[in-house]
């Protein structure tokens, strides 16, 4: 497959904190999309190009919520508490019955159903690396495993930009027209499509155009 076709595998975890030696998934989204952020709703067509849906259209994503008994929750620091709380997630936990076996196998089948190729999908997502971090463990290492060892993190762009760009950073209260603006809800879903929201924004404002 041509690396410009390479399908992007974004994935957003909700956990219960950032220490994957003793923290636990408690939510996963993914959206896959081709190289160009079009959401793939039909798999890899002919000569391995992805088949794409109108970005406009309801996502086509996939998401589970694992189970985590209330013992484990109440480790959770004051940050997690607080914010799974008022999200909703922390009581969508304790209602599920999905374990994590089940949702590393959910989430490994719906890649394969569209980027059957190992090693060709990359994740991406923001601050990705902490995602990957909990992925590279069981039962989720297969997850890792079926994808390319690179990521696209949009946060390491995002740096550059405040750093180099600071007036086009989505951080900054300059020039706000066209920036997209996250909603911080800290539940999977929407951080991943606030992700490929700014991932869009900074291929428009940077990329497009070069190199053509």
């Amino acid at each position: 497959m041509a690396y410009p076709s390479q399908p992007l595998v974004w994935i957003d975890c909700e956990m219960t904190g950032l220490n994957p030696d003793k923290d636990v998934i408690l939510e996963i989204y993914c959206i896959i999309t081709d190289g160009q952020l079009n959401p793939v709703t039909r798999g890899m067509g002919a000569h391995g190009v992805a088949e794409t849906a109108n970005p406009d259209d309801e996502d086509p994503g996939w998401g589970t919520i694992v189970h985590v008994d209330k013992a484990r929750l109440g480790e959770m620091d004051d940050w997690c508490t607080d914010h799974h709380g008022r999200s909703g997630l922390t009581d969508a936990v304790l209602a599920s019955t999905v374990t994590h076996a089940e949702a590393a196998e959910g989430l490994l089948q719906y890649i394969r159903r569209f980027v059957p190729e190992q090693r060709c999908g990359l994740l991406a997502g923001s601050s990705v690396h902490a995602d990957k971090a909990f992925l590279r463990l069981p039962p989720y290492d297969r997850v890792m495993e079926h994808l390319h060892y690179r990521i696209l993190d949009v946060s390491s762009i995002k740096e550059a930009v405040v750093r180099w760009a600071p007036d086009a950073s989505t951080s900054s209260r300059k020039n706000q027209k066209g920036k997209p603006r996250k909603g911080g809800a800290h539940r999977a879903r929407q951080d991943i499509l606030d992700s490929i929201d700014e991932a869009r924004y900074y291929k428009k404002l940077l990329f497009d155009g070069v190199g053509a």
